[in-house]
């Protein structure tokens, strides 16, 4: 599936029942997802469901790659929750993208009619290839002077990692004792995509410095339990720009992943419908099981 979340079709994070809104909060009747203020209705997804699920191609290429169409509409709800969430953080730092830009990028990859007929665009290909110029735009301002020290553990199944990521997150002494106990425990090693480019594609760079995250590596290879103990984006440049040694599609990932904080202040929700959302791949996956966790530090609570 050529589009970012459909790398990210198996990751988790925060089950939501549809509850009625009230006052000025934004209603969940409804919502096919709720980011902040904004509610995405289910009448705005499902057409473009249906309209994905109807193009057989399409739908023959993903199942040959494992994907049915729950899949599909987790998809979609993904890049609709991207969507606003790019938004956002183009209205914070003052990001623009022309119409010149947009169609110079659709026509560097052949046409707005290969494309179409490529890859799985919820909201049309302009808006795709805005989002993607968005996050490359985002990715370049910041991963070139970035630098995220961590501890960092590796255990095996989802429960060692949130009972992990919990008792590191509460602070104090008891958190030192945890990350000790973690046999694959590494103290603050330096994460910096611009000596490990790498790096730009992993949840790490976006998670907010204080935070502690736990989410899957793979089936097979267990969690993660990382703790930001500082993130920096003034760092001294290293090396040649990191942007130029990055593909595309990386760095528009790389932008993608430093919409943590972003969602992260507006709160995404997610009808269970369509799976859960996961708070450190951004994406709807399907079940809680699977889902990672975000936790701010104690003192931050």
């Amino acid at each position: 599936m050529r589009t970012r979340t459909g790398r990210l079709l198996a990751g988790a994070a925060i089950v939501v029942a549809l509850v009625s809104g009230c006052g000025s909060t934004p209603s969940k009747v409804d919502a096919a997802a709720v980011i902040g203020d904004d509610t995405v209705t289910l009448s705005d997804v499902q057409p473009r469901i249906t309209a994905a699920l109807a193009r057989p191609d399409l739908v023959s290429t993903l199942k040959s790659q494992g994907y049915g169409p729950p899949d599909i509409g987790r998809a979609i709800v993904s890049q609709v929750v991207l969507h606003d969430l790019l938004g956002r953080a183009a209205a914070q730092q003052q990001i623009v993208v022309s119409d010149d830009e947009v169609n110079a990028a659709i026509a560097q990859a052949g046409g707005e009619q290969v494309l179409a007929q490529s890859t799985l665009d919820a909201g049309g290909v302009r808006e795709r290839i805005t989002d993607q110029l968005i996050a490359t735009k985002l990715a370049e301002r910041e991963i070139d002077r970035l630098s995220v020290t961590a501890d960092i553990a590796v255990v095996q199944s989802r429960d060692e990692a949130l009972t992990l990521a919990r008792a590191i997150a509460a602070g104090g002494p008891a958190a030192d004792r945890a990350l000790a106990t973690a046999a694959t425990a590494q103290r603050n090693q330096q994460i910096r995509p611009a000596t490990t480019p790498q790096a730009a594609a992993t949840p790490l760079i976006g998670i907010p410095a204080g935070s502690t995250a736990a989410f899957p590596i793979s089936s097979q290879q267990g969690w993660v339990v990382v703790r930001v103990t500082e993130r920096r984006t003034d760092a001294p440049p290293a090396g040649p720009a990191t942007a130029s040694r990055l593909d595309p599609q990386t760095l528009s990932e790389a932008g993608i992943r430093l919409l943590t904080p972003v969602a992260a202040q507006a709160g995404v929700e997610v009808s269970p419908r369509y799976g859960t959302w996961d708070p450190v791949t951004l994406s709807v996956v399907p079940n809680a099981d699977q889902a990672g966790e975000l936790l701010p530090s104690a003192s931050a609570g």
